[in-house]
């Protein structure tokens, strides 16, 4: 068996393994606490490649920071005009800007050492450009079936490829971590991940918005 099929089948039953245990134990309200040690343990152990890698060293981020900004706007105008009229308690303001930092600091971060970092830190090498961002793609929204929701598992999937191909494109950490915040936390304010009520960020969000 050759080294590129060996990397194939354990990036699957590392998957496998991370679905199986969530779901068997039903941690799905402590995915965050799992996800945050993981990538302490990560930085602890990768410090220098990963401080080699936060800041962009090409300039393609600035077509991805105007993208992520019409993006964003587009969201907003098609979905969020009802929400912000008629949900959004102004007084909640401050308590929604704690859960943003939050949901960059114990969220967002860690996902993107997980899998921007340490997937392409292992696997790069063994794979095509085109086959990592599948698997990479495919990994990330796989493990967003934990959550039981076919929206979650399509946005995941189809946002991890934006964020994958702009950290193959920037080789920056930082793009991608505060690309993967502005979409992340539009989605979940516009009220999409309804059913995302395993998820300890979607209670807190509740708590502050509309629920």
């Amino acid at each position: 068996m050759n080294r590129k099929k060996q990397k194939l089948i354990e990036i699957f039953l590392i998957t496998f393994f991370f679905f199986i245990f969530i779901i068997l134990f039903q941690l799905q309200s402590f995915v965050i606490v799992i996800l945050l040690v993981a990538s302490l343990i990560i930085c602890l152990r990768f410090k220098n490649d990963i401080l080699e890698i936060i800041l962009p060293k090409k300039k393609h981020f600035l077509f991805f920071v105007f993208f992520d900004i019409f993006l964003i706007i587009s969201m907003i105008k098609s979905f969020g005009d009802e929400f912000f009229l008629n949900h959004l308690d102004l007084k909640k303001y401050f308590f929604t800007s704690f859960l943003l930092l939050f949901y960059l600091l114990f969220s967002v971060i860690p996902q993107e050492i997980i899998f921007r970092f340490l997937f392409f830190f292992k696997y790069k090498d063994y794979f095509r450009k085109f086959e990592v961002l599948l698997l990479n793609s495919l990994v990330f929204s796989f493990c967003h079936l934990i959550y039981f929701d076919i929206y979650i598992l399509l946005f995941s999937f189809f946002g991890n490829l934006l964020f994958t191909f702009n950290y193959m494109k920037n080789e920056s950490l930082l793009v991608v971590i505060i690309e993967h915040f502005l979409l992340g936390q539009t989605l979940i304010i516009l009220g999409f991940f309804d059913n995302f009520n395993f998820s300890l960020i979607k209670k807190l969000y509740n708590l502050a918005l509309i629920n």
